[in-house]
């Protein structure tokens, strides 16, 4: 009787991790072999499996082929959506890949999302710089000065109605963002002083709203991406540390939000 051993699991392999850690990222890969509903892969002279999952069968795919993936979740199980099918007809919205990797294991923050956390908690340093000089706790429209971190570079200002927007582009070039300052309004108890939009290449899109209350500074943050936030929770811890051993008063809150195609256009009408 001849026992034929399974083949070895061939796991995500760390040095890729980074390439999966943020949905919506579009990856080509090439199929190096078929077992049953288990994909080889390569991506960049790398290995790796997936699991076929969804309305895909092992028919769909051909040793040697290259397709197109989108990352749709980087928590739990990593799953793909095949957005180039060869040969099925069934909508991508049904086609999953789920990559396999160790038991309980989480995709680290890439050392880009390392960067780009540092460069927001920089970023909230000087808002809260800013708004704890104010004294009166008002915007002014001429208030230009805003920004002064060497790592931001603000741009032309535009005017509304009942509103100042100040673009900015971060140091690298390839995140950018807003601020939208507008008369101090009272916003469940609280005074809201501004709100600002970043976009950022790796941590996706981070929103936030400055408060007062008192002589305390209410800051909530908001991520679309969970990874980032899971990571953002700890660096932050720092941050408020530092802002209490300041004689500081404020409070961060960070969540996570759902974000939906066109959610921006919706909002601004």
């Amino acid at each position: 009787m001849q026992i034929t051993a399974p083949a070895p699991i061939i796991y995500l392999p760390e040095n890729l991790w980074s390439f999966f850690s943020r949905p919506g990222r579009e990856l080509l890969v090439r199929i190096i072999g078929i077992e049953g509903k288990t994909l080889s892969l390569e991506l960049g002279g790398d290995k790796f499996q997936a699991r076929i999952g969804g309305t895909l069968n092992p028919e769909d795919f051909k040793v040697g082929e290259s397709i197109r993936v989108r990352v749709i979740k980087n928590e739990g199980p990593i799953i793909l959506q095949l957005i180039s099918p060869r040969t099925s007809k069934v909508s991508s919205e049904f086609n999953f890949l789920y990559l396999v990797i160790p038991y309980k294991t989480k995709v680290p923050v890439s050392e880009a999302e390392v960067k780009e956390t540092n460069l927001v908690v920089s970023f909230l340093r000087e808002l809260i710089g800013y708004t704890t000089k104010k004294e009166n706790r008002e915007i002014e429209r001429e208030e230009k000065e805003l920004l002064l971190s060497k790592d931001i570079k603000t741009l032309k200002i535009l005017y509304q109605e009942d509103k100042i927007i100040l673009p900015f582009l971060f140091s690298d070039e390839k995140s950018w963002g807003y601020l939208e300052l507008e008369i101090p309004e009272k916003v469940k108890d609280k005074v809201k002083i501004f709100s600002f939009k970043l976009f950022l290449e790796y941590m996706g899109l981070v929103e936030g709203i400055f408060s007062y209350l008192g002589n305390k500074v209410y800051i909530e943050l908001y991520f679309s991406n969970f990874q980032t936030l899971e990571h953002a929770k700890r660096e932050f811890k720092e941050l408020q540390q530092m802002l209490f051993t300041n004689n500081i008063l404020a409070q961060i809150t960070l969540k996570e939000k759902k974000l939906s195609p066109g959610y921006l256009l919706e909002k601004e009408g």
